[in-house]
């Protein structure tokens, strides 16, 4: 028997999730080491080995690991990066760290600018210029990069950016200036733009390139760290690195490009949301994943994850392509208080891993959503990860009443009700910026709550949204680590042109010999990756604009993918782009001419899923054994509420809401007013008194559902 592994290192737990070849999944949850990130993995492959005997047993059955990782992000977020040089081209010294020249706040006179990722002092410009075609004009001053190569090794720098003006039309330069750097600092680690980001906009080319750099030698060894030792433990088969754009890479690979891994921990999430919700119909979907330390949120639309090239990072640029998912500071572990003028507050600080919750006893003293939980009975503090740690509801009400209920003059259970709905509001503004701000109504979409702490708040969400149909997946808990065994290898590729499509012959040309490299190099990265060629796949996207227009727009050219680029295709490409800004700004320039900036290709190499398998089928009756009845609070009232155990609960049962469903990784409340159902893999719907199922899931997938009894055969 087979095995595939998923695996997120996440601020506060490291997921894991191991599917065999018949479709039988065994979840785990270990507390994140963030000193020791590959002893975290290691703790959490020791518990699920338990059944084998012995690690080496273990791995030995494990075919595919897939894991991602916030090694990157926290790093960057904490400053506890590689020292890290900068060269770039005389004249150009203070273009990093002016960011454009733009602050957050405009109207903020003494607004502090970001700490500096390169700090000015190791900032250093050789004398070398192209022009905007890529000629010389002033050759590469080799003793400048000779000089710039000694003073960073007198500062003991660990990693080197390389970012010269036009070096993406005509990367010579750059080359030599990572020869020279090699030669003479062969320890450090060197980033060349016009391998990172062939981007024309010199500011984000360059930022990127530094969070390739200042992540690189930590990533770098982190993964060496975790391959060796998983070698050593007997693991023989493939182990792959989660991306940023929602795919994978391999470690050789992962290894040269640190920044396509500085979002990668949540970049599963949505692609594994539409796994459970595709056999619904359902392709429209607003993906929360609340987990200890944040709330992630994303807008899947058509069944495409959305995807920006306009990231940040501790306030700087990262250009390479996102998955666009909007972090916000709402976890179980988010502290409550009440500030000075006597108004509750949740989050952003969060307990982290450790301490963690009040009730957790490890030491934490300030009031968190999970502590809320747990007075109000939505959490059994005999059942937290299924038993292993007992929770303190004594230690969280003491915590409770001393920071919210008393500086507030009201009850223990009042306060505790308000933390929760004041999250709930919070996560439900972070649900509103990811749809809303996109000009997409998420009452048009299916709510798939995920995390460890997102089931709890899925029903108090979509009341605040006015969402009718709710999904919690069947592995909710780790479905970024799900996730990953569901995505393909993907490699984003750029290609600058500036043409015309006007001239469609001159078009046609330069067109047809970008796609030809794009093709080439994404063909090599996949035959590096051992994908076969019938695994292979090319999607083919532009940056266009009209004539005079700054900012560019992505437009999808699924023509390219056919072959050769001809005068009829420049006209249908044309066509894409005008009704793709109409549809995206309401509005297009029918007489102006249509410029492309950049080329695009997404090489994919296709993997096969894992099998979930089917559940057993019951009928629409709930199971007749439950948990004992628990006390639970809702609208200021006591309420019995009757206790699930999720485990037990069979295709087609159907619970009337209050009540909770109990599993070892998840609690899944169901308030007043909703209704739950069990699908055929697992997952529950959950849909308010107001309206039935089969019609909300009619409208939701637009007609493709089938009644929900029949969904899955």
């Amino acid at each position: 028997m087979t095995h595939m592994l998923g695996i997120d290192v996440g601020g506060t737990f490291t997921d894991f999730i191991d599917i065999d070849d018949k479709g039988e999944v065994r979840v785990a949850k270990m507390a994140t080491t963030p000193d020791r990130p590959t002893q975290g993995v290691l703790d959490g492959l020791d518990r699920l080995s338990e059944p084998f005997g012995s690690l080496e047993n273990y791995l030995k059955s494990v075919d595919l690991i897939v894991h991602g990782t916030t090694i990157t992000t926290n790093a960057v977020i904490t400053g506890n990066f590689a020292r890290t040089g900068y060269i770039t081209t005389k004249g150009f010294r203070n273009l990093l760290n002016s960011r454009r020249g733009l602050k957050r706040s405009a109207f903020t006179a003494k607004e502090a600018p970001p700490e500096p990722i390169v700090p000015q002092y190791l900032v250093r410009t050789v004398e070398e210029r192209l022009d905007k075609d890529g000629k010389v004009v002033t050759p590469l001053n080799e003793a400048d990069v000779s000089e710039a190569a000694d003073f960073f090794r007198k500062q003991k720098v660990e990693a080197v950016a390389v970012n010269l003006m036009f070096s993406f039309l005509t990367p010579d330069h750059e080359r030599r200036v990572g020869e020279i750097l090699a030669d003479r600092i062969p320890d450090a680690y060197v980033s060349l733009s016009h391998r990172v980001l062939p981007h024309v906009r010199m500011y984000e080319r360059g930022s990127t390139t530094v969070f390739n750099a200042c992540v690189g030698p930590l990533l770098k060894n982190y993964i060496d760290d975790l391959q060796s030792r998983l070698n050593r433990s007997g693991f023989g088969g493939r182990l792959l690195t989660m991306q940023s754009n929602g795919g994978v890479m391999s470690p050789e690979v992962v290894k040269d490009f640190g920044a396509n891994t500085l979002l990668s921990g949540p970049a599963s999430g949505p692609v594994a949301a539409l796994h459970f919700c595709r056999p619904h119909g359902l392709e429209d979907l607003v993906t929360i994943d609340m987990g200890g330390t944040s709330l992630d949120a994303s807008l899947v639309r058509d069944g495409r994850p959305s995807i920006t090239k306009e990231s940040e990072v501790a306030e700087y640029a990262l250009a390479v392509p996102t998955l666009d998912i909007r972090a916000i500071g709402s976890g179980g572990g988010s502290l409550a208080s009440v500030d000075s003028a006597g108004r509750l507050k949740v989050g952003p600080e969060s307990a982290g891993a450790v301490p963690g919750p009040v009730c957790y006893g490890m030491g934490g003293v300030q009031p968190t959503v999970t502590d809320a939980n747990l007075v109000l009975g939505y959490l059994n503090p005999e059942y937290f990860l299924g038993g292993e740690h007992r929770l303190d509801e004594k230690l969280a009400a003491q915590a409770i009443d001393r920071d919210v209920a008393r500086p507030l003059g009201v009850t223990r259970e009042a306060a505790a009700e308000g933390i929760v709905q004041l999250v709930n509001v919070q996560m439900a503004n972070g649900v509103r910026q990811v749809s809303i701000e996109q000009g997409f109504d998420p009452r048009d979409a299916t709510l798939v709550v995920a995390g460890g702490a997102g089931p709890l708040h899925g029903c108090g969400i979509a009341e605040e949204l006015g969402l009718e149909l709710v999904l919690v997946p069947r592995v909710s808990s780790v479905l970024c680590a799900a996730g990953m065994l569901t995505t393909d290898l993907r490699h984003d590729l750029l290609r600058y042109v500036a043409v015309r499509l006007d001239d469609s012959g001159a078009a046609a040309k330069i067109l047809n010999r970008a796609r030809k490299e794009l093709v080439s190099e994404g063909r090599g990265l996949l035959k590096d990756e051992h994908v076969p060629k019938t695994d292979q796949a090319f999607e083919f996207a532009a940056d266009m604009q009209f004539e005079g227009q700054f900012n560019v727009l992505e437009t999808p050219l699924p023509s390219l993918a056919k072959g050769t680029v001809d005068a009829p295709a420049i006209a249908r490409i044309e066509d894409d782009f005008r009704r793709h800004h109409g549809s995206v700004y309401g509005y297009t320039l029918a007489d102006a001419p249509v410029e492309i900036q950049s080329l695009r290709l997404s090489a994919i190499g296709r993997t096969k899923p894992p099998d979930f398998g089917l559940i057993a089928k019951g009928s629409s009756q709930p199971p007749s054994t439950k948990k004992p009845k628990r006390t639970v609070w809702f609208r200021g009232r006591k309420t019995r509420v009757p206790v699930y155990d999720g485990s037990t609960l069979k295709s087609g049962n159907r619970i009337a809401g209050p009540a909770i469903i109990e599993q070892p990784t998840t609690t899944i409340l169901v308030k007043p007013g909703w209704n739950l159902q069990v699908d055929l893999i697992g997952s529950f719907a959950l849909w308010p008194d107001h309206a039935n199922l089969n019609p909300i899931l009619q409208r939701l997938s637009r007609g493709r559902a089938r009644s929900f009894s029949k969904l899955l055969t």
